[in-house]
């Protein structure tokens, strides 16, 4: 029974993670044996291209072992794991450049976790890439826009606070989030991919 114990606590992810990174070949192929599968559904779920899934999840292994040195887990290593598939299926769909729907940029901030770095440093160049775009909106459309998002007001409060009718206001929260949209599109549905 004390062998058993011994050698589960010898597999644990954390043990597997101190051991690849002692130059462990052998842990990296554990890992691999036990995440593979998972990786590539996740991937697959999302990309839908068994190759380009496939090629994802090899550069995970590839980029896990030449970072075996570096690495830092702050909380376990299938978090940060998966952190790093989904920041891979980001990148994919990146080059791709495709669009999301609006609502996917609601309470953003709220639903991010800062699981490894690249969600942290995707989150950061999301939240500039916003500001940027909205600093470029028309001004009437910026005005709506600011008041809707960080001032949190109906669409009936802009209209009496701006003196423009409530279809007014509509309209330019319409024009203001297809900009945002087609600016940011992509981007934050890599976003939501590493926090959901």
């Amino acid at each position: 029974m004390a062998k058993l114990i011994k050698t589960s606590i010898l597999h644990t992810d954390e043990a597997l993670l101190g051991r690849l990174q002692m130059n462990d070949e052998s842990a990296l192929a554990e890992l691999y044996d036990r995440y593979w599968d998972s990786a590539y559904l996740a991937a697959y779920n999302v990309l839908r291209d068994k190759k380009l899934c496939e090629d994802v999840v090899q550069e995970v292994f590839m980029d896990i072992w030449n970072r075996r040195k570096k690495i830092k887990v702050k909380s376990t290593f299938k978090t940060y794991f998966f952190s790093c598939v989904r920041y891979q299926v980001f990148a994919q769909i990146r080059k791709k450049e495709k669009t999301v729907r609006t609502e996917l940029f609601e309470g953003l901030d709220h639903r991010i976790h800062h699981n490894c770095p690249e969600s942290e440093y995707l989150y950061q160049e999301l939240v500039e890439k916003i500001n940027r775009t909205v600093a470029h909106l028309p001004k009437k459309c910026r005005e709506v826009y600011i008041l809707s998002r960080n001032e949190h007001l109906s669409h009936a409060e802009i209209s009496v606070r701006l003196h423009i009718s409530t279809k007014t206001v509509e309209n330019h929260m319409t024009k203001a989030l297809k900009i945002l949209r087609n600016s940011v599109g992509s981007l934050l549905l890599a976003i939501i991919l590493m926090v959901s």
